[in-house]
């Protein structure tokens, strides 16, 4: 199975998986329609002078990697008390 593009006036439509090389159009679609196969398309992509495009790249955040309890506690003395008092051994 191949992943094909169904591609309408430049824009990627739907991405669908064909055995072979489908119609043009595409059984199921319309006049106008294309199927393009490319393994790494999406929905919204354009389609031009044969290069898919993703105008809405996602952004990278970075995020910091959260504190471990062992951490927060030791940055803290007073939860540590808190937590020994919890546990009943102060």
């Amino acid at each position: 199975m191949n992943t094909y593009a169904i591609v309408k006036d430049g824009v990627v439509v739907n991405v669908i998986e064909y055995a072979e090389q489908p119609s043009t159009p595409p059984l199921g679609f319309e006049n106008g329609h294309v199927a393009i196969q490319s393994n790494a398309v999406s929905v919204g992509w354009v389609y031009a002078n044969g290069t898919f495009t993703n105008l809405n790249p996602s952004e990278i955040i970075d995020i910091p990697a959260p504190k471990s309890l062992t951490d927060i506690i030791l940055a803290n003395p007073t939860e540590l008390t808190k937590l020994k008092q919890a546990l009943g051994i102060l």
